[in-house]
């Protein structure tokens, strides 16, 4: 880390990333990190520090997903129970397809917010970027399913748009062996849970 990549968490916004019932199900690890995204976005509430949720709906035809999720069936659709955000992450919420599918931001919070995403980056044809620079922030902090696909790009497309970004390990499904080197090698700051709360209720910028 240094003058440029160091995390500004008194300028941070936490990105969960497609916890949503089917996937905590379906993908290996979620389950498993799902309390320590529940201890960030706690975190991320109290000190008042906005939380945007990103998911995905893939349409029962499959004509909105990647090329490569096309013959999926029956997952997170539109609607269905196993769209929901999973439980414990935004209690109370109940997500609205077509606001969300319209491209607009759904409040479910005090500067806690759901938006779809209809690729792996949760930059790519959204209005994400735009929300946080409305909000000042200067730092991501990347949590959810599935480090090696979604996770990995929004990691990277937030380093390609001058963002300061943090991975955190044990709030990711999926975490690889090489990854602190490969997200490091691109200034992506990789930290723990422990430290990422101890930091935001600090509100001071993790020290190089």
């Amino acid at each position: 880390m240094d003058e440029y990549t160091s995390p500004e968490f008194s300028r941070s916004a936490l990105l969960t990333i497609d916890l949503q019932r089917d996937f905590v199900a379906g993908i290996a690890g979620t389950a498993e990190a799902l309390p320590a995204v529940r201890r960030l976005t706690h975190a991320f509430r109290q000190a008042g520090r906005p939380i945007v949720h990103i998911v995905r709906l893939y349409l029962p035809d499959g004509s909105n997903a990647d090329l490569c999720r096309r013959t999926l069936r029956g997952t997170v659709n539109p609607h269905s129970p196993g769209s929901r955000l999973a439980d414990g992450l935004a209690p109370g919420s109940v997500l609205d397809p077509d606001l969300l599918l319209a491209g607009h931001a759904q409040e479910v919070g005090p500067d806690e917010h759901i938006l779809y995403k209809p690729r792996w980056s949760a930059f790519f044809r959204t209005r994400l970027l735009e929300h946080l620079a409305e909000r000042a922030v200067s730092t991501v902090v990347v949590a959810g399913c599935n480090y090696p696909n979604c996770p990995r790009s929004t990691l990277v497309d937030a380093t390609e748009r001058d963002l300061r970004t943090v991975a955190v390990r044990d709030a990711l499904s999926g975490w690889t062996a090489d990854a602190d080197r490969e997200m490091t090698g691109m200034g992506i700051v990789c930290l723990d849970t422990s430290e990422v709360v101890a930091a935001i209720r600090s509100h001071a910028t993790f020290p190089a």
